[in-house]
């Protein structure tokens, strides 16, 4: 598999771009090295949203060397690895982060992007219930929702699971970018203006943001 989310010529779907690992990503990326912070855990999330997998990853180690029950660390490495291609460890981290707490929400959401990744869809969705059953609120379940839906060609009803995840966390940047995505293919460009815009506003480093600009140019023409 070359990408997170698969393209249109692999599978008719217009669910785009590089998003499944960064579904959690609502800020703009941090600027310069210099600015990382120096805590390892606080270090990987930053690299992550710099998309820089490996430095983050390499964080993650750092922190899970000292403390290997460190739920939070395995469960952000599982999601670096995740954009790394690297399934099966992914896998293994999220399996382990269960283990330390089988209550663990963002646990079953992990295992659900294994499964998105893998196309085993309606296992994906059972994490996914398995984790909202644990947190009602959890946005990054409604996100892969909306997610498996978009690639099951259920356009409709991605929408609604997008919108469910914004209307927990309204700074989800790529879920911004989906709806967008949605309402692009739905011919609505009044919508797709609006959240293209609210992604470009929250990340505007984001791999898929020279292409969000480009349909915007065309859309505004």
């Amino acid at each position: 598999m070359t990408g997170m989310i698969r393209s249109r010529n692999k599978k008719s779907t217009w669910v785009w771009g590089g998003i499944l690992l960064l579904g959690f990503l609502w800020v703009a990326a941090v600027a310069d090295a210099q600015d990382l912070p120096e805590d390892p855990l606080e270090r990987g999330k930053a690299l992550l949203q710099k998309f820089e997998y490996q430095e983050a990853k390499n964080s993650f180690d750092m922190v899970i060397s000292e403390n290997p029950r460190h739920k939070e660390a395995r469960y952000l490495r599982g999601k670096a690895l995740v954009k790394l291609e690297e399934l099966d460890a992914a896998w293994d981290d999220f399996v382990k982060t269960l283990e330390i707490d089988p209550e663990y929400p963002l646990g079953y959401v992990g295992k659900a992007m294994v499964h998105i990744q893998r196309e085993e869809y309606e296992e994906a969705w059972e994490k996914l219930e398995k984790a909202l059953g644990l947190d009602k609120d959890s946005a990054e379940a409604y996100y892969y929702k909306g997610v498996v839906r978009g690639y099951q060609d259920q356009v409709d009803s991605a929408i609604s699971h997008f919108e469910k995840c914004l209307e927990i966390n309204p700074k989800h940047a790529y879920a911004h970018y989906q709806v967008g995505l949605a309402y692009y293919e739905k011919e609505r460009p009044d919508l797709a203006v609006e959240h293209f815009t609210y992604f470009l506003e929250l990340a505007p480093e984001a791999p898929e943001a020279d292409r969000v600009r480009k349909i915007l140019n065309f859309l505004k023409r």
